[in-house]
């Protein structure tokens, strides 16, 4: 299964650098506000291409039988249920109810390097997975934790 990353703040963002823009040439052709006009015009502008290159960046989590992978880019790296402890939900901020996704790899398997970019390791067991996709946490944490059940279920046969 492959859910990929959530991109509607980014065309949001685009939309109104594109607005932004239009207001810098407002700016600088009608109401002569030279410097000003030209600053506004050259921060649309990036904020645009910062966009339009997050928009077209290939990013998802994909959900196997004996793993999950994630890619950003042009970065790839496949973590496997066999080298994980747990998947759990963790509550960073009660108050404004902010949850990641977090996994717990079995002592000395999470390779750092090749999680570096990709998910974001904590400590030399844990790793948390960051990123907004199309699906919610909760459904996230169900699909991989049904797969990783599974896998263990299979591996304890």
């Amino acid at each position: 299964m492959r859910i990929n990353e959530n991109k509607k703040g980014a065309v949001a963002v685009l939309v109104l650098s594109v607005v932004l823009f239009a207001a810098g040439c407002a700016g600088y052709f009608y109401y002569q506000l030279a410097g000003s006009g030209i600053f506004t015009m050259v921060m649309g502008l990036l904020c645009a291409a910062f966009c339009v290159r997050k928009i077209a960046q290939v990013g998802f989590l994909q959900i196997d039988d004996d793993g999950f992978g994630v890619q950003k880019g042009a970065k790839f790296a496949k973590f496997y249920f066999k080298d994980i402890e747990e998947i759990s939900v963790k509550t960073i901020d009660t108050k404004r109810e902010i949850d990641v996704l977090n996994v717990k790899f079995k002592r000395t398997k999470l390779d750092r390097d090749t999680a570096y970019g990709l998910i974001q390791p904590i400590g030399d067991n844990d790793a948390v997975i960051l990123d907004k996709y199309e699906l919610s946490k909760s459904e996230i944490f169900r699909k991989l934790k049904e797969k990783f059940e599974g896998e263990n279920n299979a591996n304890r046969k």
